[in-house]
């Protein structure tokens, strides 16, 4: 029953941070590069301030999807999504969410229509939505089916890294005909971002900490490099210690574990008791100082518009304030 939970843990996030991008520690040419990606980013949008439909979009799988009037009843499959619409203050406008679909709080109250393993084809057709926005997964495109053939569209947009999240952003905000709010949260996530960074920067690389992200205790699950968590962790001024031991999702041995002997155990659901109570690894140097903390999982996990508020949290354990 607990590996089974640890594999359904490992999909929901999977689902949830669809990143995989890599960056190595901010410096002030990372800032350099972020700012002249902005300045394309807000170029290629500019002219588009005002929509017009028929619109035709190209979504992340490279498929041309048209939509023939301003979405007005929306279904998301995606939290980061769900946090995407609201944060353009379209939230009137989604008429269905997932099971997880908890932020703002507004979200939770809109009807479920179930989630990655159980999508409900009867709630959402009931729903009558003109457009559905999901994330690139080939569990739902298999579920999706019955959507084309009820003239429903579906778009797939999907962030994989920090740098493509205004891009999402944007993309959402012309589909939806709210370019102006798109523009102005993508700068004000700019204008806070290089603020976080230059902040990241004072950080000397030798007194990075050294991270662990902690998915299951007894299976000794983690992330390396290429998941969008492993990214956040870089961006906010730590290592993450087993970004060269695998790619992706995998397990790692206890072994492995002790030779990686992190400074700093982060999990995203709480197991910091369960972790220091652990006697094997009391010589860890997370363990003997302590430094094993539970964050917020929605926030480090999203690649949404609470982007900074993650790195945020990361940071601020990792500097241990």
């Amino acid at each position: 029953m607990r590996k089974w939970l640890v594999v359904l843990l490992v999909l929901v996030l999977a689902l949830s941070a669809v990143g995989c991008g890599r960056q190595e520690a901010p410096d002030n040419t990372g800032q350099n590069e972020i700012a002249g990606n902005n300045e394309q980013l807000n170029e290629h949008h500019e002219q588009r301030e005002q929509v017009t439909y028929p619109l035709t979009v190209t979504d992340d799988l490279g498929r041309e999807v048209t939509l023939t009037a301003k979405p007005a009843r929306i279904v998301s499959l995606l939290p980061s999504l769900t946090e995407i619409l609201f944060a353009l203050e379209a939230g009137d406008r989604v008429v269905g969410v997932t099971n997880y679909c908890n932020y703002p709080e507004e979200a939770a109250q809109k009807d479920k229509v179930g989630d990655l393993f159980n999508l409900s084809a009867e709630t959402i057709l009931a729903l009558q939505p003109d457009l559905v926005l999901t994330g690139r997964s080939q569990t739902l495109e298999e579920q999706l089916s019955f959507l084309e053939n009820n003239g429903i569209p579906y778009i797939v947009v999907d962030p994989q890294s920090l740098a493509e999240i205004e891009t999402a952003i944007l993309q959402v905000a012309e589909m939806i005909d709210s370019m102006e709010r798109g523009q102005k949260l993508v700068e004000q996530i700019q204008n806070d971002r290089a603020a976080f960074d230059a902040k990241v920067a004072q950080i000397p690389q030798e007194e990075r900490a050294r991270v662990f992200v902690m998915l299951d205790t007894e299976a000794l699950f983690t992330i390396g490099d290429g998941e969008y968590l492993s990214e956040m962790i870089e961006a906010a001024g730590g290592i993450n210690v087993a970004k060269d031991s695998g790619q992706g999702y995998f397990q790692i041995s206890e072994e492995t574990f002790f030779t990686l002997n992190p400074d700093v155990i982060i999990a995203t659901f709480p197991m910091r008791e369960e972790i220091l109570a652990r006697e094997a690894w009391r010589d860890i140097a997370a363990v003997k100082n302590g430094r094993v903390y539970d964050v917020d999982g929605d926030l480090v996990t999203r690649p949404g518009p609470r982007i900074v508020q993650g790195l945020e949290e990361l940071y601020n354990v990792f500097t241990d304030r």
